[in-house]
């Protein structure tokens, strides 16, 4: 075993181990209560691990175990719907490396000393608007972003906007007096959603002219890593289904003997694994500078969207009625699993970057 694998498989056990001490169903249930709720504790324990770090390169000041190591987090992650900054800070040391070489952020991001988030999204918007309302010139981003994951409790925020040559891609710092935040009640307000609002905010454009381009691979590589948090999910589902089914006793008999909760527990394997698939090729896309990575990160991202709400439906439908409410765990993860679809632009978006890079995929696959 190489020693990439070796601290990728110790990373693993690690975060077994806090999740399973720390993340308990009431736990997680209470921060469902009020909008903008984030667990800060659980957030400082995990910077003391380093887990913000894993992903950055060791040049920025992180571990370099690279997305692999990012992918494995969010999957334990989104087993126990715990919703946790991790992904912006990758996205931002990718982009930021791809584009300026360097930014006083990045560090700040891998230490944990700061926390980012991915403002894509507009309001009226599916996806990830080629043309955005949020406006950059001079310099200075004037516009809002619409229902921003972690925007409530962030430092720092990575959002594109249209400039005089197309799209620029941009960090912006939030504690300016020019930017405002509306914490927004949501189906799942564990993610600590807002509203960014900028008003001549200052900002630093950190892609190399290449504006779109370099927006298209941050959404890919985010989407991927939120596929893995997809996936960590479904497999829960499953999980739960399969556990409830051996222990819920009608006739007499518990309810896994009947044919139609077999074929629920069998579809929802059956798009665990397509999901899985896809989410793994995408990483492998990434991993080789694929010019596919956008048509891989689409169909990693259509897969983990379907799946993981497919799994949550029918595990609520194993259960009953209990399963939707308040004392029971499938409804949190179908409230998880509707908003992890509609960050970064829902399926209808994904769909045609799919389609309109089919060409790339085909070629790439040669």
């Amino acid at each position: 075993m190489s020693e990439a694998s070796e601290m990728l498989t110790m990373l693993a056990d690690q975060a077994e181990r806090l999740l399973d001490d720390h993340a308990t169903w009431d736990h997680l249930k209470s921060l469902l209560e009020s909008p903008g709720s984030f667990d800060d504790v659980l957030w400082r324990q995990c910077v003391e691990l380093g887990w913000p770090a894993a992903a950055v390169t060791e040049a920025q000041g992180g571990l370099g175990l690279g997305l692999e190591a990012l992918a494995l987090l969010n999957e334990k992650l989104g087993a126990r719907t715990v919703s946790l900054p991790l992904t912006p800070a990758a996205v931002i040391a990718d982009a930021v490396a791809r584009g300026i070489g360097d930014h006083p952020a990045v560090t700040a991001l891998a230490a944990g000393e700061q926390i980012s988030c991915l403002a894509f999204g507009e309001a009226g918007e599916s996806g990830l608007p080629q043309n955005p309302t949020l406006r950059f010139a001079g310099g200075t981003l004037n516009g809002v972003k619409a229902i921003v994951p972690f925007a409530a409790i962030a430092d720092v925020a990575l959002c594109h906007a249209s400039a005089e040559d197309g799209v620029a891609l941009c960090l912006v710092m939030l504690d300016q007096p020019s930017v405002t935040r509306e914490m927004i009640a949501t189906i799942d307000n564990a993610r600590a959603a807002a509203t960014l609002s900028f008003a001549g905010a200052q900002a630093v454009r950190i892609d190399a002219g290449d504006g779109w381009d370099a927006c298209l691979r941050a959404a890919a590589i985010a989407s991927i890593a939120t596929a893995f948090e997809q996936v960590g999910g479904t497999q829960n589902c499953l999980s739960l289904g399969v556990e409830y089914a051996k222990e819920r006793i009608v006739f007499g008999q518990p309810i896994g003997r009947f044919q139609a909760v077999k074929h629920k527990l069998a579809d929802i394997y059956t798009q665990l694994e397509i999901a899985r698939g896809c989410a793994i090729d995408a990483l492998a896309a990434a991993g080789r500078e694929s010019a596919a990575l956008p048509a891989m990160a689409a169909m990693a991202r259509l897969g983990a969207i379907h799946a993981y709400e497919f799994a949550a439906r029918e595990t609520i439908q194993i259960f009953g009625g209990i399963g939707v409410t308040w004392e029971a765990t499938p409804q949190h993860h179908y409230r998880r699993s509707r908003a992890l679809a509609l960050e970064l632009g829902a399926a209808p978006f994904w769909r045609e970057l799919l389609v309109d890079n089919v060409f790339k995929l085909a070629e790439a696959e040669r």
